[in-house]
Protein backbone atom coordinates (compact mmCIF):
# COMPACT_ATOMS: atom_id res chain seq x y z
CA UNK A 1 0.00 0.00 0.00
CA UNK A 2 1.70 3.84 -0.76
CA UNK A 3 0.87 6.53 0.58
CA UNK A 4 -0.15 10.16 -1.38
CA UNK A 5 2.80 10.35 -3.83
CA UNK A 6 2.12 9.27 -7.54
CA UNK A 7 4.75 6.89 -7.87
CA UNK A 8 8.25 8.44 -9.77
CA UNK A 9 7.15 11.78 -9.94
CA UNK A 10 8.14 13.98 -7.09
CA UNK A 11 9.23 17.20 -8.05
CA UNK A 12 11.21 17.89 -5.14
CA UNK A 13 13.71 14.71 -5.46
CA UNK A 14 16.42 15.99 -5.97
CA UNK A 15 18.21 12.61 -7.62
CA UNK A 16 17.69 11.10 -11.20
CA UNK A 17 14.60 10.48 -12.34
CA UNK A 18 13.26 8.77 -9.03
CA UNK A 19 12.32 5.69 -10.66
CA UNK A 20 13.38 2.86 -8.95
CA UNK A 21 13.65 -0.16 -10.47
CA UNK A 22 13.90 -4.08 -8.90
CA UNK A 23 17.07 -4.38 -9.11
CA UNK A 24 17.93 -0.92 -7.65
CA UNK A 25 15.91 -1.89 -5.00
CA UNK A 26 16.79 -5.01 -3.63
CA UNK A 27 20.69 -3.72 -3.91
CA UNK A 28 19.81 -0.50 -1.69
CA UNK A 29 17.70 -2.88 1.06
CA UNK A 30 20.74 -5.54 1.01
CA UNK A 31 23.15 -2.44 2.01
CA UNK A 32 20.91 -0.70 4.66
CA UNK A 33 20.13 -3.92 5.81
CA UNK A 34 23.25 -4.57 6.37
CA UNK A 35 24.10 -1.47 7.98
CA UNK A 36 20.76 -1.82 10.56
CA UNK A 37 22.26 -5.42 11.12
CA UNK A 38 26.02 -4.18 11.89
CA UNK A 39 24.54 -1.36 14.26
CA UNK A 40 22.27 -4.06 16.41
CA UNK A 41 25.19 -6.47 16.44
CA UNK A 42 27.60 -4.07 18.30
CA UNK A 43 24.80 -2.47 20.21
CA UNK A 44 23.64 -5.90 21.33
CA UNK A 45 26.85 -6.68 22.35
CA UNK A 46 27.48 -4.21 24.21
CA UNK A 47 24.20 -4.99 26.61
CA UNK A 48 25.12 -9.03 26.59
CA UNK A 49 22.88 -9.81 23.78
CA UNK A 50 19.36 -8.15 25.50
CA UNK A 51 16.87 -6.73 22.41
CA UNK A 52 13.41 -6.24 21.78
CA UNK A 53 13.55 -9.33 19.93
CA UNK A 54 16.01 -11.31 22.26
CA UNK A 55 12.55 -11.00 24.71
CA UNK A 56 10.56 -13.19 22.50
CA UNK A 57 13.64 -15.59 21.34
CA UNK A 58 13.93 -16.57 24.78
CA UNK A 59 10.05 -16.94 25.06
CA UNK A 60 10.40 -19.18 22.16
CA UNK A 61 12.43 -21.58 24.03
CA UNK A 62 10.96 -21.44 27.59
CA UNK A 63 7.83 -22.50 25.82
CA UNK A 64 9.40 -24.84 23.68
CA UNK A 65 10.91 -26.16 26.97
CA UNK A 66 7.11 -26.61 28.45
CA UNK A 67 7.62 -23.97 30.80
CA UNK A 68 5.95 -20.63 31.52
CA UNK A 69 7.56 -17.62 29.53
CA UNK A 70 5.67 -15.17 32.28
CA UNK A 71 7.11 -16.29 35.35
CA UNK A 72 10.43 -17.46 34.05
CA UNK A 73 11.63 -14.03 32.35
CA UNK A 74 12.47 -10.75 33.94
CA UNK A 75 14.23 -9.58 36.95
CA UNK A 76 15.72 -11.76 39.42
CA UNK A 77 13.80 -14.95 37.77
CA UNK A 78 14.98 -17.97 35.57
CA UNK A 79 16.19 -15.81 32.39
CA UNK A 80 17.69 -12.49 33.77
CA UNK A 81 16.33 -9.57 32.48
CA UNK A 82 15.75 -5.96 33.16
CA UNK A 83 12.05 -6.80 32.00
CA UNK A 84 9.02 -8.83 31.81
CA UNK A 85 8.33 -10.15 28.48
CA UNK A 86 4.34 -8.61 27.11
CA UNK A 87 4.40 -10.14 24.41
CA UNK A 88 1.40 -13.33 24.17
CA UNK A 89 2.40 -16.40 23.60
CA UNK A 90 1.64 -16.78 19.57
CA UNK A 91 4.52 -14.63 19.39
CA UNK A 92 6.69 -17.28 20.85
CA UNK A 93 5.60 -19.50 18.53
CA UNK A 94 5.76 -17.50 15.18
CA UNK A 95 9.73 -16.82 16.41
CA UNK A 96 10.63 -20.38 17.21
CA UNK A 97 12.10 -21.20 14.30
CA UNK A 98 14.83 -18.43 15.18
CA UNK A 99 15.77 -20.59 18.28
CA UNK A 100 17.91 -22.79 16.33
CA UNK A 101 20.27 -19.71 15.91
CA UNK A 102 22.03 -18.28 19.60
CA UNK A 103 20.33 -15.60 20.95
CA UNK A 104 22.77 -12.60 19.52
CA UNK A 105 22.91 -14.20 15.73
CA UNK A 106 19.00 -14.43 15.48
CA UNK A 107 18.50 -10.52 16.46
CA UNK A 108 20.76 -9.95 14.29
CA UNK A 109 19.37 -11.69 11.51
CA UNK A 110 16.02 -10.83 12.14
CA UNK A 111 17.07 -7.03 12.30
CA UNK A 112 18.95 -7.65 8.61
CA UNK A 113 15.58 -9.56 7.42
CA UNK A 114 13.18 -7.01 8.65
CA UNK A 115 14.97 -3.75 7.18
CA UNK A 116 15.50 -5.31 3.68
CA UNK A 117 11.80 -6.33 3.61
CA UNK A 118 11.09 -2.20 4.97
CA UNK A 119 13.60 -0.89 2.26
CA UNK A 120 12.25 -2.85 -0.51
CA UNK A 121 9.02 -2.13 -0.28
CA UNK A 122 9.08 1.49 1.06
CA UNK A 123 10.78 1.98 -2.23
CA UNK A 124 8.17 1.21 -4.62
CA UNK A 125 7.56 3.80 -7.21
CA UNK A 126 10.11 6.15 -5.45
CA UNK A 127 13.17 6.52 -3.40
CA UNK A 128 11.30 9.70 -1.17
CA UNK A 129 10.55 7.29 1.69
CA UNK A 130 14.37 6.41 2.21
CA UNK A 131 14.87 9.85 4.31
CA UNK A 132 13.02 8.15 6.93
CA UNK A 133 16.37 5.59 7.50
CA UNK A 134 18.54 8.18 8.79
CA UNK A 135 15.89 8.88 11.20
CA UNK A 136 16.50 8.15 15.44
CA UNK A 137 13.43 6.43 15.52
CA UNK A 138 14.80 3.32 12.76
CA UNK A 139 18.29 3.73 14.05
CA UNK A 140 16.56 2.76 17.36
CA UNK A 141 14.73 0.38 16.00
CA UNK A 142 17.53 -1.27 14.45
CA UNK A 143 19.63 -1.25 17.87
CA UNK A 144 17.07 -2.80 19.99
CA UNK A 145 16.07 -5.17 17.30
CA UNK A 146 12.13 -4.02 17.39
CA UNK A 147 9.63 -5.36 15.72
CA UNK A 148 8.58 -1.76 14.54
CA UNK A 149 10.61 -2.39 11.37
CA UNK A 150 8.49 -5.37 10.06
CA UNK A 151 5.27 -3.83 10.90
CA UNK A 152 6.24 -0.62 9.13
CA UNK A 153 7.11 -2.81 6.04
CA UNK A 154 3.87 -4.32 6.41
CA UNK A 155 2.15 -1.27 5.22
CA UNK A 156 4.02 -2.16 1.70
CA UNK A 157 4.07 -5.91 1.90
CA UNK A 158 0.53 -7.27 2.72
CA UNK A 159 2.15 -10.70 3.42
CA UNK A 160 3.75 -9.84 6.55
CA UNK A 161 0.05 -8.91 7.98
CA UNK A 162 0.15 -12.63 9.08
CA UNK A 163 2.39 -12.21 11.97
CA UNK A 164 -0.24 -9.60 13.38
CA UNK A 165 -0.70 -11.23 16.34
CA UNK A 166 2.47 -11.05 17.30
CA UNK A 167 2.29 -7.64 18.32
CA UNK A 168 -1.30 -6.28 17.73
CA UNK A 169 -1.25 -2.73 19.37
CA UNK A 170 1.44 -2.29 16.64
CA UNK A 171 -0.14 -4.14 13.77
CA UNK A 172 -3.50 -2.57 13.94
CA UNK A 173 -2.87 0.96 12.77
CA UNK A 174 -1.19 -1.11 9.65
CA UNK A 175 -4.44 -3.06 9.62
CA UNK A 176 -6.83 -0.04 9.59
CA UNK A 177 -5.02 1.61 6.70
CA UNK A 178 -5.41 -1.43 4.55
CA UNK A 179 -6.47 -0.86 1.08
CA UNK A 180 -7.48 -4.38 0.26
CA UNK A 181 -9.03 -7.23 2.35
CA UNK A 182 -5.95 -9.57 2.14
CA UNK A 183 -4.19 -7.71 4.94
CA UNK A 184 -6.91 -8.60 7.36
CA UNK A 185 -7.59 -11.97 6.05
CA UNK A 186 -3.71 -12.99 6.85
CA UNK A 187 -3.68 -11.41 10.23
CA UNK A 188 -6.80 -13.47 11.32
CA UNK A 189 -5.06 -16.69 9.76
CA UNK A 190 -1.72 -16.50 11.01
CA UNK A 191 -3.93 -15.36 14.32
CA UNK A 192 -5.57 -18.71 14.46
CA UNK A 193 -2.14 -21.00 12.95
CA UNK A 194 0.00 -19.10 15.79
CA UNK A 195 -2.91 -19.05 18.36
CA UNK A 196 -3.67 -22.62 18.34
CA UNK A 197 0.17 -24.05 18.28
CA UNK A 198 0.58 -21.62 21.42
CA UNK A 199 -2.54 -23.16 22.89
CA UNK A 200 -1.73 -26.44 22.29
CA UNK A 201 1.62 -25.83 24.22
CA UNK A 202 1.06 -23.81 27.03
CA UNK A 203 -2.77 -23.37 27.29
CA UNK A 204 -2.95 -21.33 30.15
CA UNK A 205 -1.08 -17.93 28.50
CA UNK A 206 -4.15 -15.69 27.85
CA UNK A 207 -4.33 -15.70 31.99
CA UNK A 208 -0.84 -15.38 32.30
CA UNK A 209 -0.25 -12.74 29.82
CA UNK A 210 -2.71 -10.67 31.02
CA UNK A 211 -1.33 -10.85 34.58
CA UNK A 212 2.04 -9.30 33.25
CA UNK A 213 0.32 -6.41 30.64
CA UNK A 214 -1.89 -5.68 33.98
CA UNK A 215 1.12 -5.25 36.28
CA UNK A 216 2.74 -3.00 33.93
CA UNK A 217 2.45 0.59 34.10
CA UNK A 218 4.51 1.63 30.99
CA UNK A 219 1.39 1.78 28.39
CA UNK A 220 -0.63 4.92 27.64
CA UNK A 221 -2.32 5.91 25.24
CA UNK A 222 -1.39 8.72 23.11
CA UNK A 223 -4.52 10.70 22.54
CA UNK A 224 -5.10 10.40 25.88
CA UNK A 225 -1.77 12.59 26.84
CA UNK A 226 -1.36 16.66 27.16
CA UNK A 227 -1.74 17.75 23.35
CA UNK A 228 -2.79 14.15 21.93
CA UNK A 229 -6.38 15.35 21.31
CA UNK A 230 -5.40 16.96 18.35
CA UNK A 231 -4.43 14.00 17.20
CA UNK A 232 -8.07 13.42 16.03
CA UNK A 233 -7.80 16.33 13.48
CA UNK A 234 -6.41 13.56 11.30
CA UNK A 235 -10.45 12.42 10.74
CA UNK A 236 -11.20 15.31 8.81
CA UNK A 237 -9.16 13.19 5.78
CA UNK A 238 -11.34 10.28 6.13
CA UNK A 239 -11.22 9.24 3.13
CA UNK A 240 -6.87 8.90 3.32
CA UNK A 241 -5.79 5.43 4.54
CA UNK A 242 -2.74 7.28 6.38
CA UNK A 243 -5.10 8.86 8.21
CA UNK A 244 -6.34 5.99 9.49
CA UNK A 245 -3.02 5.14 10.18
CA UNK A 246 -2.14 8.03 12.54
CA UNK A 247 -5.85 7.45 14.01
CA UNK A 248 -5.35 4.15 14.94
CA UNK A 249 -1.52 4.35 16.07
CA UNK A 250 -2.74 6.89 18.62
CA UNK A 251 -5.42 5.06 19.96
CA UNK A 252 -3.13 2.21 21.08
CA UNK A 253 -1.62 1.53 24.07
CA UNK A 254 2.03 1.97 23.51
CA UNK A 255 5.19 3.55 25.29
CA UNK A 256 6.79 6.99 24.26
CA UNK A 257 10.21 5.78 22.49
CA UNK A 258 11.44 6.57 19.73
CA UNK A 259 10.76 3.56 17.83
CA UNK A 260 6.75 3.91 17.88
CA UNK A 261 7.14 7.21 15.72
CA UNK A 262 8.87 4.80 13.07
CA UNK A 263 5.45 4.07 11.09
CA UNK A 264 4.59 7.79 11.20
CA UNK A 265 7.91 9.21 9.01
CA UNK A 266 6.12 6.50 6.17
CA UNK A 267 2.74 8.29 5.76
CA UNK A 268 5.28 11.25 3.53
CA UNK A 269 4.26 12.00 0.20
CA UNK A 270 7.25 13.55 -1.10
CA UNK A 271 10.71 13.40 -0.75
CA UNK A 272 10.22 17.33 1.14
CA UNK A 273 7.91 15.69 3.79
CA UNK A 274 10.23 12.62 4.37
CA UNK A 275 12.55 14.81 5.06
CA UNK A 276 10.77 17.29 7.04
CA UNK A 277 9.22 13.85 9.25
CA UNK A 278 12.62 12.83 9.34
CA UNK A 279 14.38 15.54 10.68
CA UNK A 280 12.61 17.27 12.89
CA UNK A 281 11.70 14.25 14.74
CA UNK A 282 14.94 13.09 15.27
CA UNK A 283 16.17 16.81 16.26
CA UNK A 284 13.45 16.54 19.30
CA UNK A 285 14.61 12.95 20.01
CA UNK A 286 18.34 13.92 20.16
CA UNK A 287 17.24 16.91 21.94
CA UNK A 288 15.11 15.00 24.73
CA UNK A 289 17.95 12.94 25.08
CA UNK A 290 19.69 15.58 26.95
CA UNK A 291 17.13 17.41 28.37
CA UNK A 292 16.39 14.31 30.77
CA UNK A 293 19.60 13.66 32.31
CA UNK A 294 18.87 13.60 35.87
CA UNK A 295 15.43 13.13 35.86
CA UNK A 296 13.11 10.67 37.75
CA UNK A 297 11.36 8.31 36.19
CA UNK A 298 8.21 9.72 36.22
CA UNK A 299 9.56 13.84 35.03
CA UNK A 300 11.32 11.65 32.04
CA UNK A 301 8.39 9.45 30.75
CA UNK A 302 6.65 13.19 31.19
CA UNK A 303 8.79 14.50 28.82
CA UNK A 304 8.84 11.55 26.22
CA UNK A 305 5.32 11.72 25.57
CA UNK A 306 5.52 14.99 25.02
CA UNK A 307 8.21 14.72 22.26
CA UNK A 308 6.28 12.11 20.97
CA UNK A 309 3.51 13.46 20.44
CA UNK A 310 4.79 17.17 19.16
CA UNK A 311 7.16 16.33 17.08
CA UNK A 312 5.89 13.10 15.71
CA UNK A 313 1.97 12.54 15.51
CA UNK A 314 1.30 16.23 15.12
CA UNK A 315 3.87 16.74 12.15
CA UNK A 316 2.81 13.60 10.84
CA UNK A 317 -1.10 14.95 11.47
CA UNK A 318 -0.18 17.95 9.85
CA UNK A 319 1.22 16.51 6.79
CA UNK A 320 -1.95 15.14 5.90
CA UNK A 321 -4.38 17.48 6.75
CA UNK A 322 -2.22 19.40 3.93
CA UNK A 323 -4.19 16.75 1.05
CA UNK A 324 -7.61 16.63 -0.30
CA UNK A 325 -9.81 13.86 1.28
CA UNK A 326 -8.92 12.21 -1.77
CA UNK A 327 -11.41 9.03 -2.70
CA UNK A 328 -8.38 6.66 -1.45
CA UNK A 329 -10.03 5.27 1.75
CA UNK A 330 -9.26 1.79 3.24
CA UNK A 331 -11.00 -1.08 2.22
CA UNK A 332 -13.49 -1.46 5.62
CA UNK A 333 -14.51 1.98 4.90
CA UNK A 334 -15.25 1.47 0.87
CA UNK A 335 -18.10 -1.28 2.88
CA UNK A 336 -19.39 0.68 5.57
CA UNK A 337 -20.04 4.04 3.21
CA UNK A 338 -22.64 2.22 1.52
CA UNK A 339 -24.10 0.87 4.76
CA UNK A 340 -24.73 3.73 5.97
CA UNK A 341 -25.68 5.43 3.13
CA UNK A 342 -28.41 3.13 2.99
CA UNK A 343 -29.49 3.40 6.64
CA UNK A 344 -29.67 7.02 5.97
CA UNK A 345 -32.52 6.87 3.20
CA UNK A 346 -34.33 4.49 4.67
CA UNK A 347 -34.53 6.54 8.05
CA UNK A 348 -35.59 10.02 5.46
CA UNK A 349 -37.71 7.77 4.04
CA UNK A 350 -36.80 6.84 0.70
Amino acid sequence: MGFGSIPGLDPAFPWGSNRPTTAQRVAVALVIAAIAAVAHYFRAAEVGGLSDFGAVWQGARVLLDGGNPYTAIGPGREIEMPWPTRYPAPAFVAAAPLTLLPLHSASTLFTFVSTALLTFGATAGSWHRLAAFPSIAFITSAQLGQWSILFSAALFLPFLSILAVVKPPTALPVLAAARDRHSVKLAIAGAVVFGSVSFMLFPQWPAAWLEVVEASDNFSIPITRFGGPAILLVAIRWRRPEAWLILAAACTPQVAHPYNSLVLLFVAATYREACVLSLVSSAAWLGMAVLIQGQNSVEMRGELWGTLIAFCYLPATIAVLRRPNADLQPWWLGKLLPFFSRIILIGRGR
